[in-house]
Formats: C-alpha cells, sequence, structure tokens
C-alpha cells in the first residue's frame, strides 16, 4: 500500500459524494453544533416566555393581604336594615390601611404599593349591644399606577366570607371603578382618615 492511498481514497469518497457536499452541506459536527445552539435559544425563548406569563399571573392574581386587621384601622361604620342600602351591604363596615395607604389619606395622593382593605362582617345586636359577627366580604384596593390605568391606578379585590384565595371580581375592577369614580377629589378612595 502506498503512502498516496489513503489520500487518493479520500479525495474519491468526496467525489461520489456530488457537489452539494461541496456547496455548503453540513458535516456532522456541523450539525451537532447548531441543534445544541438551536436548543439553546429555545431554552432561553422558555424561560422568557415563562417569565413573562408569571408576571402577568401576578399582575391578575388574587393578592388577599395577611394580617390586615393589625394595620392602621382607619374607620367602622354599621349599616341596620331598613335603611337605603340593600341588604348585601348590611353590617359592620371596618376600614383597614397600610402604611402607604395612610400617607395617601393624609395627603389625598395614593402612591403605588397603597392598600386599603374594606372588611364588612355582619353586625348582630344582643341586648341593645351591636357587635360583628361572621365576615361576608373582604374588598381590597391596590395601588399600581402603571399595570391599573384604566381603574384610576387602582386594582379592585373581593374575598367572599373567608375565601383568600378566588377573587370574586370579574372584570379587572371596571364595575368597582365605575362608582369610585366619584371619589376622584380623594384618590378614588370615599373614606377619610379622621
Amino acid at each position: 500500500m502506498c503512502l498516496e492511498e489513503p489520500r487518493i481514497l479520500q479525495q474519491r469518497t468526496e467525489l461520489e459524494r456530488g457537489p452539494s457536499v461541496k456547496r455548503g452541506a453540513m458535516d456532522t459536527k456541523e450539525i451537532t453544533f447548531w441543534l445544541k445552539l438551536s436548543r439553546r435559544n429555545i431554552r432561553i425563548l422558555l424561560v422568557f416566555a415563562l417569565i413573562s406569563v408569571g408576571m402577568a399571573w401576578a399582575a391578575d392574581s388574587a393578592q388577599y393581604p395577611d394580617n390586615f386587621r393589625r394595620w392602621v384601622h382607619v374607620g367602622t361604620g354599621v349599616i341596620l336594615p331598613g335603611g337605603v342600602f340593600p341588604e348585601n351591604e348590611q353590617g359592620m363596615h371596618h376600614i383597614f390601611a397600610n402604611q402607604k395607604a395612610v400617607d395617601g389619606y393624609v395627603s389625598g395622593n395614593f402612591p403605588d404599593g397603597a392598600v386599603i382593605v374594606y372588611e364588612l362582617r355582619e353586625a348582630q345586636q344582643k341586648n341593645g349591644v351591636i357587635i360583628e359577627g361572621e365576615r361576608r366580604r373582604v374588598d381590597v384596593m391596590i395601588k399600581d399606577a402603571s399595570l391599573y390605568k384604566s381603574t384610576g391606578g387602582w386594582k379592585f379585590e373581593r374575598f367572599m366570607g373567608n375565601q383568600q384565595l378566588q377573587d370574586a371580581v370579574h372584570d379587572s375592577g371596571s364595575s368597582c371603578f365605575q362608582c369610585h369614580i366619584n371619589a376622584k377629589a380623594h384618590g378614588f378612595v370615599f373614606s377619610q382618615n379622621r
């Protein structure tokens, strides 16, 4: 066997593959490189997609405020039967605010991160005394001007009874805002800090 034989065999094999091989067809290493690169790009795209979905879900997911009864108590009102309010509004109404909301009550300008909780409980009368009964619902207002532009910068949520995961507001708060627009002069908030 001559030293020239392997080189000649290699050239003959390349010629047998045909001209398409010489015009840019990829060898196994190149194919593997592009497959790895494509897989990497797909993984990166998947990560970005999951992050985007997570951010959208976080913005729209229910945000029940834990321990809101330890916040600043803004006030309480009682609506008894026989008045102008519908039955579903009757009861003891407590309003709580986190510190950012308290600052907003003072200035009339509620900053992002302000949270106001409106807790409605049954009002029970015993021996001439009105006491709070079972929780009927919790309404929550969360301020984020960049996320909730169509509702005055507020996200509105409602949790029925002791439910903490299922938001009963299904229209992104637009039905709540239709009423709150009447309180525009005070940052779309009806309650006042005394």
